[in-house]
């Protein structure tokens, strides 16, 4: 599962500050998890059941975790979920937990290398690290600062800030990925690091709204407040020195939110599953 996933058509947003979710220029106008339930085919049908066999191997496991809706099993050799069952079933609260916490490591692993990488090349030249520590556009939340205060935390306050730190990184990974491929000293690693956690992270925030629907059944708040990011002049500034800080501010500031959204989700994991 830290293989590269496929492209699941999860739409873009573009988002004003502390706005409700919205369309955006360059969003798609469907999505992968629009469907519910999944059709599977007769189990006498040969390229109904290739086509589950595939859906349960490699980048499309990942789809069929974080579905919470019931799917409907015919045969028995589906979803593992299903074997054997008749009817409606539901995955395992545990397994999405278990995806979304294994999505969220690998995001703030690719963080922390995409920064570090970028840190080496340009940031400790040019003694950036008190410039930026405190100006990351999420700063603006009400964030736990300690460890114990999280785990003290509500968890549908914490259920909120994950959904709000990942819809505040929707916008800025979209322009970072799209100004990457300017910036002449951009590795291949670096360019494919960008694009991977831009994807995971869309399909992460569906996981994560699913997990929250399935503990929280009750109706939900309709509008999720995010801070907005307002870096695009400086990402697509001709001058050097301003575009590059502003990549640099971009790398240590996902590097810092991927991490507390791996925590997050990780307590709340272990509240209602094994740790």
């Amino acid at each position: 599962m830290v293989a590269r996933f496929s492209s699941l058509g999860i739409p873009h947003h573009r988002f004003p500050p502390f706005c409700p979710v919205g369309p955006s220029p360059h969003q798609q106008q469907s999505s992968s998890w629009d469907f519910s339930p999944i059709p599977m085919a007769p189990a006498s049908s040969h390229r109904g059941h290739q086509w589950i066999s595939d859906l349960v191997q490699g980048p499309r496991l990942l789809l069929l975790l974080v579905l919470s809706n019931p799917i409907l099993c015919q045969g028995e050799d589906y979803a593992p979920y299903c074997k054997n069952q008749t009817g409606e079933c539901r995955i395992p609260l545990e397994n999405l937990f278990d995806t979304a916490t294994m999505v969220a490591n690998y995001n703030q692993r690719l963080a922390r290398e995409m920064f570090n990488e970028f840190d080496k090349q340009y940031g400790q030249r040019k003694n950036l690290t008190p410039t930026v520590l405190n100006s990351c556009h999420t700063t603006s939340l009400t964030i736990p600062e300690s460890k114990e205060e999280a785990e003290n935390t509500e968890d549908k306050i914490l259920f909120r800030l994950v959904l709000s730190l990942l819809h505040s990184w929707d916008e800025p990974l979209h322009h970072l990925v799209t100004e990457l491929l300017r910036l002449k000293e951009a590795s291949p690693d670096l360019l494919s690091r960008a694009a991977e956690i831009e994807e995971k992270t869309k399909v992460l925030l569906e996981g994560v709204e699913v997990i929250q629907k399935r503990i929280h059944p009750e109706k939900q708040e309709k509008e999720i407040s995010y801070p907005v990011w307002s870096e695009i002049s400086s990402l697509m500034s001709e001058d050097d020195d301003v575009a590059k800080t502003a990549f640099y501010k971009m790398f240590h500031c996902l590097d810092r939110d991927s991490s507390k959204i791996k925590t997050y989700l990780q307590m709340l994991k272990c509240r209602y599953t094994t740790c």
